[in-house]
């Protein structure tokens, strides 16, 4: 005997779905929820057959967009619905159109929900040897990238099965991003209101090797990891011009020190200017002085570490002295992306 759900409503994006769509959906009507949303993310004319199908369901709406927007904005157009009569509901559970949710992983974070109703829930998958390569290996650097730049720990961070409570609809509709990116700005969205997320683990299914999956790897990856790359390459450029300012003042002044204090001012001049105006946009002019002092803090910080750490080789050949700098410098970037993104500029 299946339970009823009349305070959830049923969520799923869909962007030129097959058949797994309305398999999926009739096995959920068996349920009663609030309301089953589908958002026709401008799908082609070939898919109109299986939303046909699907409006033949009881208590399934169809919203649809002209054109192909994105996953984010799918999810954003059935979230404002929804907004609208979150006196009737809880929250809302998302699911995948590929048949990747089953009906018994939806059931089972809904029945979570009587308990956690005011929490976010994910659905988390297994990544095991039967994983795509490219399923387990986006998941795997985001899940890295999150737990060592926010402190977000999540075993499935790409998971598209996840309970909303109403509470957080408002916020999640001004957040940035259409696509792929917006269910990470989701999750730095949670951390920064201060929810709790509860992980439920689910099946791992893949139908087809994932082939039906609109998520392109590079597209999209890239769009999930923009600032971190933005932040890479102006920090690539600062450190080549740190390096040569380095080499150079080395071969005259012999002092590692000195040359390490003149090659991280320029640098790290060039650095903030950078990282300010093209890398977190935090280019207010009001904000200026607070943004130039928090550098300068973090700037010498990293100047005496990387001096002092590197200075332990004084002494020592050039050959080895550059590479052990590179080394201790790589670590320090990594420590210099955390602050200026969290603590600095204040980019959530």
């Amino acid at each position: 005997m299946h339970n009823s759900f009349s305070n959830l409503a049923i969520l799923i994006p869909a962007f030129n779905p097959n058949q797994n769509i309305v398999d999926l959906v009739l096995n959920l009507s068996i349920l009663k929820w609030n309301e089953i949303i589908i958002i026709n993310d401008g799908s082609s004319k070939e898919s109109q057959i299986f939303f046909d199908a699907l409006n033949k369901i009881e208590n399934v709406r169809i919203l649809t967009h002209p054109l192909n927007q994105g996953k984010g904005a799918a999810l954003k157009t059935g979230i404002d619905y929804l907004n609208n009569k979150k006196n009737e509901l809880y929250g809302v559970i998302s699911a995948d159109s590929d048949g990747q949710h089953l009906l018994e992983d939806i059931e089972k974070i809904a029945n979570e929900v009587k308990n956690r109703k005011n929490d976010i829930i994910f659905g988390v998958r297994s990544f095991d040897n039967e994983t795509p390569l490219r399923s387990k290996f986006g998941n795997k650097i985001t899940k890295y990238l999150l737990y060592v730049f926010n402190g977000i720990s999540l075993d499935d961070t790409q998971t598209g099965l996840r309970y909303l409570p109403v509470s957080i609809f408002n916020a999640f509709l001004t957040l940035p991003g259409k696509k792929y990116e917006f269910e990470l700005e989701c999750i730095f969205a949670i951390k920064k209101l201060g929810y709790n997320i509860t992980q439920i683990p689910i099946k791992t299914v893949y139908i087809d090797d994932n082939k039906d999956s609109h998520f392109r790897p590079l597209i999209d990856s890239a769009r999930i990891y923009l600032v971190f790359i933005r932040f890479s390459l102006t920090s690539l450029l600062s450190f080549a011009l740190d390096i040569t300012i380095f080499t150079f003042f080395l071969s005259y002044l012999d002092s590692i020190i000195l040359a390490t204090f003149i090659a991280r001012t320029l640098s790290g001049l060039f650095n903030f200017y950078l990282n300010r105006n093209f890398v977190f946009f935090a280019n207010e002019k009001n904000s200026i002085f607070n943004h130039s002092i928090k550098y300068l803090v973090l700037w010498l910080t990293l100047l005496i570490l990387s001096g002092a750490i590197v200075s332990s080789f004084q002494g020592s050949p050039n050959f080895i002295i550059i590479p052990f700098k590179i080394l201790v410098d790589l670590i320090l970037f990594l420590l210099a992306f955390y602050v200026q993104k969290n603590i600095i500029f204040n980019i959530k």
